[in-house]
């Protein structure tokens, strides 16, 4: 079982994706739950038509993003 801040961490990680992704969606709750076994995230949320919409995430099954690395000059000074 994760440490409680990794899964607060986890959560906002997840509505933070969710609201870059969907512009106009009124994030109108979220919280963390158990399916099949695994901690999962649910975000209810309302589209910009005023439609309510269920996104579920598994932080587990995220790969993790690359290190991102500056820009390198392409002069080789």
């Amino acid at each position: 079982m994760a440490p409680p801040n990794r899964n607060r961490d986890a959560l906002s990680d997840s509505v933070r994706r969710f609201e870059r992704s969907n512009r106009g969606s009124r994030v109108l709750s979220a919280e963390r739950m158990q399916a099949d076994g695994r901690d999962v995230n649910r975000i209810k949320a309302m589209d910009d038509r005023g439609r309510v919409r269920i996104y579920v995430d598994d932080p587990q099954r995220r790969r993790p993003e690359p290190p991102r690395r500056p820009p390198t000059r392409g002069d080789h000074d």
